[in-house]
């Protein structure tokens, strides 16, 4: 806290000069921008503050109250470079660390060197600002790339007409995440051959592949099927550095294996907004390799119920190569009539966009989904009804009711969950 206050004294003595020296800006926030134009500054930041409300079966989560986010950020000019620094006060140490980067034109499009978002999935690349459902779909970090959403390294993106193109390469690392060698590469391609002031098109295809090494996380994917706080299932797993492997075959618990485990995913996206109505569609399959031997505690352990298939005495529960497939299907009516604007330059949707001092009103639906064809029922699904206010283009409050469904342990936790949202 030190650090950060020193930081805080510092940032205030640096701008009281530049205030005086050059010009601020408030339009829509606070900007800071040199008599030259080759500097500027401009502050942003997100409160989103949650409230759960569980309806509980087999499982016991624990209605509460949480600040889901609490970011502040800094991004601007140097010279012919961008720079962002985020950070999540909601994450403890550098797991707190969001979008940290400078990026810079390069070859008819924009370099990007640093921490952020792969290039896959529309949902995962959609802001959660933007979000039109509290919680992110299964096709994105909160399921087929869990705890991957961000990512360090380079990334390339571009666009031409009505497409666009981008191109990564990383580390498998989150800041808070141990040093290791791991490595990834993504790849996506969106083109939107209807956009205009009324409506819109948008179809996309991504592919990601990550490799784990040495001191690498496993790679998993896992869902938290009733909502955030809620009860988690376990849908895949890959080996990754091999000091995460523990005890000797004939052990009551054991975890044994090969390291290195690979993950290959293809995402495919279909978009459209007519006047207030909008629907998009994702579906992702993934192959995770395996080759690991879990003893059955550990198997019951990470999975939450007991293996459904056989697992020998000495050896114990065989985990190979596992298919994975993961879709959902939502869509959203502004009841005021506001149309969803689509950014043509990044291949996303925005929300929607009130006019003070009137508000807006947006219901959404979605059903989602995500299964391991490997394991016999290993299929976690949700439903979830949303309704948002937008006090102005800033504000507003999200109310979402999540009906979760695991086949596999049997439970049916369901959830009420309230939002309110601040972003500048």
């Amino acid at each position: 806290m030190k650090r950060w206050g020193a930081y805080c004294v510092i940032s205030n003595f640096i701008f009281a000069g530049l205030v005086i020296a050059d010009e601020a800006e408030t339009k829509g926030g606070l900007k800071i921008v040199s008599d030259d134009g080759n500097f500027s500054a401009e502050l942003g930041g997100r409160i989103h503050f949650d409230t759960y409300i569980f309806d509980k079966d087999l499982k016991d989560p624990v209605n509460t109250t949480d600040f889901r986010r609490a970011r502040l950020s800094m991004k601007g000019k140097l010279w012919k470079w961008e720079y962002k620094l985020e950070r999540d006060f909601a994450s403890d140490g550098t797991g707190g660390l969001r979008d940290v980067y400078l990026a810079t034109k390069f070859f008819n499009g924009k370099l990007t060197i640093g921490n952020f978002k792969p290039s896959r999935s529309i949902n995962e690349l959609t802001s959660s600002n933007e979000i039109i459902l509290m919680e992110y779909a299964f096709t994105s970090a909160a399921g087929i790339y869990d705890g991957r959403g961000r990512q360090q390294g380079i990334g390339w993106r571009t666009h031409w007409s009505c497409h666009t193109l981008g191109l990564n390469l990383f580390n498998l690392r989150n800041p808070g995440d141990p040093r290791n060698s791991g490595f990834g590469a993504a790849a996506r391609l969106t083109w939107a051959p209807i956009n205009d002031d009324n409506s819109t098109v948008h179809l996309g295809v991504s592919r990601s592949f990550e490799k784990a090494n040495q001191a690498s996380l496993d790679i998993i994917a896992e869902v938290a099927y009733a909502g955030r706080r809620g009860p988690d299932q376990l849908i895949a797993i890959s080996p990754g550095g091999s000091e995460y492997f523990f005890g000797e075959f004939g052990d009551d618990e054991f975890f044994l294996g090969d390291s290195g485990g690979r993950v290959n995913i293809t995402g495919f996206e279909l978009a459209a907004t007519y006047g207030p109505l909008f629907g998009q569609a994702e579906y992702a399959f993934g192959h995770f390799t395996g080759g690991l031997y879990l003893s059955e505690l550990i198997f019951e352990e990470l999975y939450g119920a007991p293996p459904n298939f056989f697992c020998d005495p000495i050896t114990g529960c065989f985990i190979g190569g596992q298919d994975v497939h993961a879709w959902y299907i939502m869509g959203s009516w502004a009841i005021t009539g506001q149309h969803k604007p689509y950014d043509a330059k990044t291949g996303i949707f925005k929300s929607i966009k009130p006019s003070p001092p009137e508000g807006a009103w947006e219901i959404a639906a979605r059903y989602n989904t995500i299964e391991n064809r490997d394991f016999r029922q290993l299929r976690a699904s949700n439903f979830t009804f949303g309704v948002n206010y937008y006090f102005n283009p800033k504000v507003r409050v999200m109310m979402n009711i999540t009906l979760g469904d695991d086949d596999f342990t049997g439970d049916k936790t369901n959830q009420f969950a309230v939002r309110l949202q601040g972003a500048w």
